[in-house]
């Protein structure tokens, strides 16, 4: 008997499938509360605890190589009437059999890795998005949820908003015709000085930069590589070792809305143009970037700038769809249908009600316990982080990228070294 996923099982069941010892953390967990430990506890760690305690979570362990970091999580923790214990090494986490899932809100380049070995672990997994910032991690990921029977869900949280599931059903059902562009985006307006230049350094007290570093590649600690400030939000994220910008950040959030919306698909290809044209600090990443996504039938675009919101907050984030009868609009706070002039549909609109992101805890709380595939499956996640990867890959290759989704690779040789990840002895992916 195979356990799927996709279906339930009772305790005898669970039992048979799993040769007992496997499952029993699950097990009790069906009446009890579950034991998370969250790896990671900077400002979406953090965000994740008290979204995960308040959906009933047993916060079992915070990690943190930064020692600030851990303090203020226990702190959380400790105010929510919860006592975890604190660990700066992940693999203690890992090697506690007691633990049932594990929360991953690390820098970027760690992601994959820990999701791996938690799944191997049989931890079942919330990990942040990007889940992946290879082709190879991507696929090795997937290989392992499923091998290791986890439910893994990303951070996508968006999936588990009743505005989003709502505006990609009339999507995807034709309530706006036939649909052949798609738009994404965010948009700032930040100092030209950006985040700055600061020299190479020692690392802070009670930092561990190696473990921090972990499988990408040695470097000597500088505060814009590391990123983390009490009144910013992480800067990590410029720098290829360990991220992809805000196209792997902001933009997996708004693709994976636009890829739900057509159905999950691949793009066939990829472009991409844009540069360094406002800051000047020493991020790596492109601050004005414009991406399109050729889908089957469709074409897809993701774009930001740094230097000009258009005096419009509401839409600094966002989606629209074109269809044939109307276009529809999206962010976090509503969607909105205006329909062409005597396309027959009415103007529609729907506000957000609750919050997705505790809700989309609760749906993995909830499929810790049923065994069935979370809102956010670590399948469809991989896909979204994957196009952005692709994204990414064009604008650094100055290549049009052709997928081939059977290989899972690019046609396009020279570009593949942007889309492969070595990691730095001894951290070592495999399954």
């Amino acid at each position: 008997m195979s356990l799927d996923l996709g279906q339930n099982y009772g305790r005898r069941e669970l039992l048979k499938a799993a040769g007992g010892a496997a499952l029993s953390p699950l097990l009790r967990a069906a009446n009890d509360r579950l034991s998370v430990a969250f790896i990671g506890t900077g400002v979406m760690g953090s965000e994740n605890l008290k979204a995960a305690m308040a959906q009933g979570a047993q916060a079992s362990y915070v990690c943190d190589v930064f020692q600030p970091n851990l303090e203020r999580a226990a702190a959380l923790a400790r105010k929510a009437g919860q006592a975890p214990k604190t660990v700066r090494d992940f693999r203690e986490i890992l090697a506690d059999r007691s633990v049932d899932a594990v929360c991953i809100s690390t820098p970027d380049h760690w992601h994959t890795y820990m999701a791996v070995e938690a799944c191997k672990a049989g931890k079942d997994v919330y990990v942040e998005k990007p889940v992946c910032l290879a082709l190879n991690e991507g696929s090795l990921l997937i290989e392992a949820a499923r091998k290791y029977r986890r439910v893994v869900q990303a951070g996508t949280w968006q999936r588990s908003g009743a505005h989003f599931q709502r505006a990609c059903e009339i999507v995807r059902s034709g309530g706006i015709g036939k649909v052949t562009f798609c738009r994404s985006w965010i948009y700032a307006n930040m100092p030209q000085a950006g985040i700055g230049n600061p020299p190479d350094a020692a690392p802070p007290p009670g930092l561990d930069w190696d473990l921090w570093l972990g499988p990408a590649p040695s470097r000597r600690f500088n505060p814009n590589r590391f990123g983390v400030y009490p009144d910013a939000y992480s800067y990590f994220r410029f720098f290829w070792d360990y991220a992809g910008g805000y196209l792997t950040d902001s933009g997996v959030h708004m693709v994976d809305i636009l890829q739900m919306a057509l159905g999950d698909p691949m793009p066939r290809a990829v472009t991409a143009i844009g540069g360094k044209f406002w800051f000047k600090d020493d991020t790596e990443v492109p601050d004005t970037l414009q991406v399109s996504l050729e889908y089957e039938g469709c074409l897809g675009s993701w774009e930001h700038r740094c230097n000009n919101t258009e005096a419009n907050k509401p839409r600094l984030m966002g989606l629209t769809f074109h269809g044939t009868l109307g276009t529809l609009y999206v962010d976090r706070a509503l969607f909105r249908v205006t329909p062409e002039e005597h396309s027959g549909i009415q103007p529609l609109e729907m506000k957000r009600e609750r919050d997705p992101h505790p809700l989309h805890w609760a749906n993995f709380l909830d499929c810790v316990r049923s065994r069935r595939r979370p809102n956010s499956d670590i399948e469809t996640c991989v896909r979204s982080s994957t196009a952005c990867l692709l994204g990414n890959a064009a604008y650094r290759s100055k290549l049009r990228l052709d997928w081939d989704n059977a290989r899972w690779n690019v046609a396009q040789e020279s570009a593949r070294p942007y889309l492969h990840r070595e990691y730095r002895t001894p951290w070592k992916l495999e399954i």
